[in-house]
């Protein structure tokens, strides 16, 4: 009997066309002098969309700082507690910000006080003036490590943490009015395969209900899922959204950073490294609580990344990342034709300045890309401005005629058409192969699924291969 054996090719353009869109930026500017040190750093934007970064400082003059922007200028830092003795040690680690309206809110950690150091200060005048620190958990007998907080759409905070040891679960504790104190932490992580035991969460609210973006560590394989709740209180509900399945028997001590574009789909940016450290993307239908896609921001890069960065407005998104080729230096990407156009756009924003320049945060108010970053030699946050030009994709393409078609073959795939170059990935961004081909080329079934991405002057169309 002739056994007969189906492919099932699935087939997707990344854009029919994609155009580069362009950065122009600003020379950088210190955001504050030495003394107040590089550690730690997070950007945000005020109400009066006025450029916010926090940053902290070991040894002399310790201590966790604010400095607004008005009028292009940084004003004098505020030191937002009296605490100096603040963990800054890991800067994935380290305090977190949080904006609803005119109120700020920073999460941090007391060094050496692992169950009852977490704190959250809160502004309610855009960030100039602080109350008094709440401490989150101040009976607490097992560790509440890293907190990381969040608003919910009533404007009341609300912690994710790493709770306990051996295993280590995730903790989220929420604001109560009536006793102006957090309530004690529940289970955030029933419904993930474990919690990376030094991975800081990434929580946020959106339209009524609570997000977290987690590292999960199931025997030892690192992994990000998002869990979700209606209520804040049970997180039965996740998905894993993270493809790279990266096996390590050490904490990477590494974490995502998120944005929800207008469209209600949720970017997350992350480093793995199944095949070295590399920054990768990841889409979520947040409505239907899906995971749509997930790539390598720079497939073709071959040198050490982490530590990405996201921020979106509209339909345009901006990342930043860190690249050690030789010296550390702050990649930017844009795209507003969705994650998959990030590689196009992909430039050194610090190439020539002087030391190592590393830790990037970036927020994009729709108008500009905030963007701030460590420089190692000068001890100090350096902040750039940039603006975008042009755009992604290429108006009057829509009917264009794919230029090239695939069919399947029991021993592979056959793609003919226009004269092109390609590279063919497996599913966590690693290149198998990479070359060029005149009309036809031929691609063997290895069993395993794999991208072909296809590259000609004017087209990038990119196929899922699957036996």
């Amino acid at each position: 009997m002739k056994t007969i054996i189906t492919f099932v090719v699935l087939c997707f353009s990344l854009s029919s066309v994609f155009a580069q869109p362009t950065m122009t930026w600003d020379s950088p500017i210190d955001v504050s002098s030495q003394e107040f040190g590089n550690r730690c750093i997070r950007i945000a934007l005020n109400q009066a969309g006025n450029p916010m970064v926090l940053h902290g400082k070991t040894g002399d003059n310790a201590g966790l700082y604010l400095s607004i922007m008005e009028d292009g200028i940084f004003g004098n830092p505020i030191q937002i507690v009296s605490e100096t003795n603040i963990y800054l040690v890991g800067e994935s680690e380290g305090p977190r910000m949080a904006v609803y309206e005119n109120r700020v809110a920073v999460s941090y950690q007391i060094f050496g006080e692992w169950a009852t150091g977490g704190h959250v200060v809160i502004s309610e005048d855009d960030g100039y003036t602080w109350g008094e620190p709440y401490a989150i958990a101040p009976t607490a007998t097992e560790d509440h490590f890293m907190p990381h907080v969040a608003f919910n759409d009533e404007g009341l905070p609300w912690v994710a943490v790493k709770l306990g040891v051996n295993p280590t679960e995730e903790g989220i504790l929420h604001f109560n009015t009536d006793l102006d104190a957090f309530d004690p932490a529940i289970s955030g992580s029933t419904a993930t395969p474990g919690v990376c035991e030094c991975c800081p969460s990434n929580a946020f609210g959106y339209e009524g209900m609570y997000y977290n973006v987690v590292r999960t560590n199931g025997d030892n394989l690192r992994d990000f899922w998002i869990t979700t709740s209606s209520d804040g209180v049970n997180w039965d509900n996740a998905i894993d959204i993270d493809e790279t399945d990266w096996v390590i028997n050490a904490c990477p001590a590494s974490g995502t950073s998120s944005t929800v574009m207008e469209d209600g789909t949720l970017i997350s940016a992350y480093m793995a490294a199944p095949n070295g450290s590399r920054v990768y993307w990841s889409s979520t239908n947040l409505s239907a609580f899906t995971f749509l896609e997930t790539g390598q921001i720079d497939p073709g890069n071959t040198s050490s990344e982490n530590h990405p960065s996201i921020s979106s407005s509209g339909d345009w998104l901006v990342a930043a990342w860190e690249r050690n080729s030789g010296g550390y230096n702050v990649m930017v990407a844009i795209s507003d034709a969705g994650p998959q156009a990030l590689e196009i756009s992909v430039m050194s924003v610090t190439e020539g300045l002087s030391g190592h320049n590393r830790y990037p945060s970036v927020v994009y108010d729709g108008e500009y890309i905030h963007l701030v970053y460590q420089n190692a030699e000068n001890g100090v946050v350096h902040y750039l401005k940039g603006e975008i030009s042009g755009t992604s994709q290429v108006e009057g393409v829509e009917n264009e005629e794919n230029p090239w078609t695939i069919t399947a073959h029991e021993s592979g795939w056959i793609l003919r058409g226009e004269d092109a170059s390609y590279t063919l990935y497996d599913l966590s961004g690693q290149a198998l192969e990479m070359g060029e081909f005149l009309n036809e080329l031929y691609i063997p079934n290895n069993y395993k699924a794999m991208i072909l991405q296809v590259r000609s002057r004017h087209h990038v169309n990119s196929f899922k291969l699957i036996k």
